[in-house]
């Protein structure tokens, strides 16, 4: 037996069962990766399945010629049987042969939501299950707001991934992780003295012996949160490196000295006026100055752009910017959102928001409220909403179970809110956004998000 090969538990008589039914074309398909998976990896297996084949070849061959003649139509039938039993042997064993030639998986897809996708370099794509194995290099995305996958590596070391983001895995000494856009939890089982797990983002390597952290990757900047453990994060470019702790995180952008600090609570509200313009980093809007309210300066149209459960649709939204990280705000008991909008027509419109549990290990959920005849809706004009996050309910992907069939499942307070989307979908209202505010009673006004405001 060669030092890669182990022996099986299956008794001689049951896995002679096996391969006799393999013989005779009884196996069903689990039963079939079951015995390539024994003779892929236990000689004796292997040895036993070839003396199988080699008896039955000799059995139909003597079958040939014993003393009472056959009809030559028999004789015909018995030989080709025991060369199709010798070239069914063949055929295992060249599969067996061309399994061992591929490299080793790198990644298990172990569980996952919503569109999770296999990349191909030709530009397709292709949905992944559970239970798919992924190899070095290969690039994984999860589509839309909501979807989550988590990817093993041999170890147990977990990848999860969330929304809108897409990495690759690769295996050598050490592992490596590339992250393009996104967000992603990795839970880093220890890792050997010398090569430890890499992180890769287009600003920052992170070096990971065994931690759990958090890391946000958008095209200005990489945050990286620890959770447990610690880590060393090195600035590309500069090759600065900064030590970050379990209870802190750092920035990595190009204009920010690297550093590490503690982690920030979140705070209960968060406010946007658009007074400056749009935010750094905003997703969907354009940014206008008229028409407004009286005492307005700024305010952000409903763009048009590729829906985020299906790319193909087009629809007009109002998107924030991704605070995965450090979170807008926290929800509570009395949480309430309100919004200033204008629309040139009467229509519904919906609010999404899209929260993580403040630990960061459970997966994202979003929540949505629809606006209906609120007030004097049905008339065009300026309107103002004011809604608690108790009468939000959980987004079903289910299409048999539209929106008003949905059962009242509020955010649950705690949980993070890191964006938030105003959406009439496929249906051009005319939609303006004012101001946007999620406020507690008790807590001060929130001040609108000035820091973030596009220079």
């Amino acid at each position: 037996m060669n030092d890669a090969a182990q022996s099986s538990d299956l008794p001689d008589d049951d896995l002679l069962e096996l391969i006799v039914r393999y013989h005779d074309g009884q196996l069903d398909e689990y039963e079939m990766v079951a015995l390539m998976a024994l003779l892929e990896g236990d000689d004796r297996a292997l040895a036993i399945f070839h003396d199988t084949a080699l008896q039955a070849l000799t059995i139909a061959e003597h079958a040939t010629v014993v003393a009472e003649p056959k009809p030559a139509s028999q004789i015909w039938r018995l030989s080709t049987l025991s060369w199709l039993a010798l070239a069914a042997s063949v055929a295992v064993v060249a599969a067996i042969a061309w399994a061992s030639w591929q490299p080793p998986y790198v990644v298990r897809v172990a569980d996952l939501e919503g569109q999770i996708v296999l990349l191909n370099p030709d530009g397709s794509e292709r949905q992944l299950r559970h239970g798919d194995l992924l190899y070095d290099n290969q690039h994984i995305a999860s589509r839309d707001i909501g979807s989550f996958a988590t990817l093993l590596f041999a170890d147990g070391t977990s990848i999860q991934i969330f929304d809108q983001t897409e990495i690759s895995c690769r295996q050598g000494a050490g592992k490596e992780v590339e992250v393009f856009q996104g967000n992603v939890v990795a839970d880093v089982a220890p890792q050997p003295e010398g090569h430890p797990l890499q992180i890769i983002t287009l600003h920052s390597i992170t070096d990971v012996l065994g931690t759990v952290l958090a890391i946000q990757v958008s095209p200005q900047r990489t945050d990286v949160d620890v959770l447990e453990g610690k880590v060393r994060v090195a600035r590309t470019g500069d090759s600065s490196t900064v030590d970050v702790a379990a209870g802190e995180k750092t920035v990595v952008s190009r204009k920010v000295p690297l550093s590490s600090r503690p982690r920030s609570p979140v705070g209960n509200t968060w406010k946007v006026d658009f007074e400056n313009g749009l935010p750094r980093e905003w997703i969907k809007g354009i940014w206008l100055d008229q028409p407004l309210p009286e005492g307005s300066k700024g305010g952000a149209r409903a763009e048009q752009r590729p829906s985020f459960w299906d790319p193909a649709v087009t629809w007009y939204e109002v998107e924030s910017y991704n605070r995965w990280s450090r979170g807008l705000c926290m929800v509570n008991d009395e949480s309430r959102l309100q919004m200033r909008f204008f629309t040139e027509r009467a229509g519904w419109i919906q609010m999404i928001l899209l929260t993580r549990d403040p630990s960061f290990k459970q997966s994202d959920v979003t929540y949505e409220y629809i606006i209906r005849n609120y007030g004097k809706m049905k008339e065009a004009g300026w309107h103002t909403v004011d809604i608690p996050l108790s009468e939000f309910r959980r987004t079903i992907k289910d299409p048999k179970i539209g929106y008003a069939q949905s059962p009242i499942n509020p955010p649950r307070p705690g949980l993070v809110i890191f964006k938030v989307i105003v959406s009439t979908q496929h249906r051009d209202l005319g939609l303006i956004v004012d101001e946007m505010s999620i406020t507690s009673p008790g807590d001060p006004p929130p001040i609108a998000d000035e820091q973030e405001a596009a220079s």
